[in-house]
């Protein structure tokens, strides 16, 4: 919404004139003011200038400065909070009372005695009423959106008092701004205050009070406890440019649920890093079976980081579920290249099959032509001699085949086993406990205090 359609809405709190057809507007400006021939419960002098603030009227009640405006919010529920825009809104009846001695009372009339459409001493008037008297000119701090309920007509009310008190109400669905810090989330904590004050008047002219009624029970179910306090004495002005302003309000804490996030992102990299501690336990050998284990968990914790990413509101630097998940990829990332290790050691210590020379010897020997003593080649395909027979096997029996030796590495120095197998268990028992203290750590750190709003320079 543009700051346009934001000043509009909240400049026309108070303004009836659209819902009051032009025939009524007469009837509603012959009603309201006082004549000699007709009795009245209450009605506006003839002089009465609505464009006049009250206060230049102190003096027929002995009233001084600052004029006082009494707020009273009684709030619906909280309806939404959004985490990326930064915002909240509230849904509430919106009340402002506010003194005007300038009305004229008929202290006699039974209206007061009975409780026919409102409390005692306070009687119902049209809203329309609103555009030939007085009314405050208001202003809600962090303002982003004002709307106005509506059924068959806009839900509102006007009522005066017999001690010459308007009281103004209505129905409406306020969305705020809310300075949020997301740098301990999903285990963060807010406090969002809704401000409102006197847009024109400083605290010289103009103090005021409020009260809040909120009622936990028709709470929808939301991301955030919600806990409602009074405002903070520090919050109650604000400092302009033009001058220091009252304000009244209420503050709202907000505590993030976590269980979601323990069970759907917590709890299963917990699970995944103990379970990269099972590859310690394999034997260098199964190479398969180590690297799939390391390698699996490794691409899972890195599909759940990019995932809660994704989900994440922006924050000043890396918060503390992104925190957490860096440092199972490690210690997972630390496993496998644990393992690159064992498999470095034993690969320098591994010797070559056969040499060169062994190889050619061996192609030539399995070949069709061999070579003779004299020169000549046999040509005497598939058919040895008895002789020759005799020589091949008498040579088989003393020697194993040179291709059978072949087949097989040589095997590793003892000690470089032994290497390798402490490793492994030097990584099985430095592993679970490191992991055991920065999750003590972790939590300790991130446990919730009270949370004050981000503190913001003064506009001198």
């Amino acid at each position: 919404m543009s700051d346009t359609d934001t000043d509009m809405e909240s400049e026309h709190l108070f303004d009836q004139s659209k819902s009051v057809p032009e025939t009524e507007r007469f009837i509603l400006e012959d009603d309201n003011y006082c004549k000699n021939n007709r009795t009245y419960v209450w009605c506006l002098p003839l002089d009465y200038n609505m464009e006049k603030h009250p206060f230049t009227y102190s003096h027929l009640i002995n009233k001084s400065l600052p004029w006082n405006y009494d707020f009273k919010f009684v709030v619906e529920e909280i309806s939404n909070v959004n985490d990326k825009a930064q915002t909240m809104s509230i849904s509430m009846y919106f009340g402002v009372s506010w003194l005007d001695p300038r009305l004229k009372i008929n202290s006699s009339a039974s209206e007061w005695s009975e409780a026919r459409t409102g409390p005692k001493n306070e009687v119902n008037i049209s809203p329309g009423s609103l555009r030939y008297i007085w009314y405050p000119e208001l202003e809600i701090y962090g303002l982003e959106k004002f709307g106005r309920q509506r059924v068959l007509k806009e839900m509102s009310g006007v009522r005066i008092r017999k001690n010459k008190t308007i009281h103004y109400e209505l129905g409406v669905r306020i969305t705020i701004s809310c300075r949020m810090m997301f740098d301990d989330y999903p285990l963060d904590a807010h406090t969002c205050q809704f401000q409102v004050g006197s847009y024109y008047d400083s605290n010289k002219t103009v103090q005021c009070s409020s009260s809040y009624v909120y009622d936990q029970i028709r709470q929808r179910s939301l991301q955030h406890y919600i806990t409602f306090e009074e405002l903070p004495e520090k919050d109650r002005s604000v400092v302009l440019p033009s001058g220091t302003y009252a304000a009244c309000g209420f503050q709202i804490q907000l505590v993030r649920k976590q269980m979601q996030y323990l069970v759907q992102v917590y709890l299963p990299s917990c699970m995944f890093v103990v379970t990269s501690w099972v590859s310690f336990l394999i034997k260098p050998e199964v190479v398969p079976g180590r690297m799939a284990l390391l390698v699996t968990l490794f691409l899972v914790l890195i599909n759940i980081f990019n995932s809660v990413r994704e989900r994440a509101p922006i924050s000043s630097k890396l918060n503390a579920i992104d925190l957490y998940l860096v440092v199972c990829i490690f210690l997972v990332f630390g496993a496998l290249m644990e393992y690159a290790v064992i498999l470095l050691l034993l690969k320098q210590r591994r010797k070559p099959k056969r040499s060169i020379d062994s190889g050619l010897r061996k192609m030539f020997n399995n070949g069709e032509a061999q070579p003779l003593q004299g020169g000549s080649t046999n040509f005497e395909a598939g058919r040895p001699t008895p002789q020759k027979k005799r020589i091949e096997s008498r040579d088989e029996l003393q020697s194993p085949p040179k291709n059978q030796i072949a087949n097989y590495d040589t095997p590793v120095d003892p000690h470089v086993y032994a290497i390798c197998d402490n490793i492994d268990a030097w990584a099985m028992w430095l592993s679970p406990p490191s992991f055991v203290v920065f999750n003590i750590a972790y939590w300790m750190a991130y446990q919730h205090v009270e949370v004050d709003p981000p503190e913001t320079t003064p506009l001198l």
